[in-house]
């Protein structure tokens, strides 16, 4: 044996053997010494900071007026542990104030699934909270119109309406108190016809500024009335046939007596009444009402509203009579007289026949009696008069003849004559030369 130490690989091998022991010796001292874990491991501490703060209560009954959002956190443990813990953050820090009532409340942070090798020290450990009762009142929503100054020309917009048109809102009692309007925003830039969007409610304080606050519903239908260019004309009501004998019209009218045309302001404009609808007079014998379509004039979009009633009202006919009318000339040719022979004087009587209030009404200066002579050569001619008079008055014959000469300037006696200066003639298509205008609805 002693020879075995003096040999250089047993030296060796022995060396070796006391070196194994004593790195055993030592490591299991210090694994004695540390807490359960891996081998080597030391304690650690780490600092979590904004971690949230979840706070518990009864939400149906109450709000939550006054809560820290985050606290912080000081962990102590196994590195291990906190390295683990940051790589799967699994846990909670609350307040839990369930059960308890409306006020302010100072409660301890809670925390839960932590591994329980770590120390958990919350910062603050208590906190301030205040619960408000809550409470529900109801705002009309208020239609906010941006950019009204870029619609089109000569469009309108009109009065919005909103559906629903009002919204609940439910938050604490000071919450409340803050809100002075509940508004729609909506823009009506490049628009030109109605039109309804969906928009979102926002909730407003005193000063203008938006809360954050959820109405129920969140959002309302929006509808903008925008009208394009548009004005107001009558409707005028054009005759054909001949009443029954025996009876006058009193009075025709229409509902409404104007309708609304719309369309580019240069077509309207042009337009000051709307023609075209013809009643029948041969097959009215009673007071009548016809609903009639408003037919739309060229260029116009659309006419509001599209029917009208035709009230037409009959009467006993009467007649009166006026005498020494005067017969007007047109249409004579410069150069040329014209000379009654039958009537000489140029005057004749007549019987007008009409309801009694349109022949009351009626006075010398609203009858008018015409000879057309255009085209007629100089010579002899029998030539009808055309009358014309207030509305719902005719003559009480067809025709009522007159016969004239027709001669150059030169040959007619220097006297006065009952001739009209040619240059004074009335144009017949500036007079109302049918039997029974058209021109008026009353």
């Amino acid at each position: 044996m002693d020879k075995w130490f003096y040999k250089p690989w047993f030296i060796k091998v022995f060396s070796l053997f006391l070196s194994i022991m004593l790195f055993l010796i030592v490591n299991i001292d210090n694994t004695k010494n540390q807490p359960v874990g891996i081998p080597g491991i030391t304690n650690g501490s780490k600092v979590l900071e904004d971690v949230s703060l979840t706070v518990y209560y009864d939400e149906d009954n109450y709000v939550l007026t006054e809560a820290p959002e985050t606290v912080q956190v000081t962990l102590r443990g196994p590195q291990n542990i906190l390295t683990l813990l940051q790589v799967r953050p699994q846990y909670e820090l609350y307040i839990d104030l369930r059960g308890k009532e409306a006020g302010v409340h100072y409660e301890k942070v809670q925390y839960r699934d932590f591994p329980s090798e770590l120390s958990v020290s919350p910062t603050p450990s208590t906190v301030r909270v205040t619960l408000q009762e809550k409470q529900t009142a109801t705002f009309p929503v208020e239609v906010e119109l941006l950019n009204k100054g870029e619609i089109q020309e000569g469009y309108t917009i009109g009065t919005p309406s909103v559906n629903p048109s009002t919204v609940d809102i439910t938050a604490a009692q000071g919450v409340i108190e803050q809100i002075s309007n509940v508004r729609a925003v909506v823009d009506v830039s490049g628009k030109d016809a109605t039109f309804e969007e969906t928009t979102a409610v926002i909730v407003l304080d005193q000063s203008g500024n938006q809360l954050d606050i959820n109405p129920n519903p969140p959002a309302v239908d929006v509808t903008v009335p925008i009208t394009s260019p548009n004005k107001e004309v009558p409707v005028r009501i054009e005759r054909e046939g001949s009443l029954p004998e025996g009876i006058a019209i009193d009075s025709i009218t229409t509902d409404p007596a104007e309708v609304t045309i719309y369309g580019p302001v240069d077509v309207i404009n042009d337009i000051s009444f709307i023609d075209g609808i013809k009643v029948d007079l041969s097959d009215i014998s009673e007071n009548t009402s016809l609903e009639v379509d408003i037919p739309l004039p060229e260029g116009v979009e659309q006419v509001s509203p599209g029917k009208v009633t035709v009230n037409i009202e009959v009467t006993k006919e009467e007649t009166r009579e006026f005498s020494n009318i005067p017969i007007d000339v047109t249409g004579l040719e410069k150069g040329r007289k014209v000379v009654f022979e039958n009537p000489e004087d140029g005057v004749v009587d007549i019987v007008v026949m009409g309801s009694p209030g349109a022949l009351e009404r009626m006075e010398r200066g609203d009858i008018q009696l015409i000879i057309d002579v255009e085209g007629l050569e100089p010579g002899k001619h029998t030539v009808p008069i055309q009358f014309n008079g207030p509305q719902n008055v005719r003559l009480n014959q067809r025709t009522i003849n007159v016969r004239i000469n027709i001669v150059e300037a030169e040959e007619a006696d220097d006297k006065p004559s009952s001739d009209p200066d040619p240059d004074t003639d009335a144009d017949p298509e500036d007079e109302n030369t049918e039997d029974e205008p058209d021109g008026d609805t009353s």
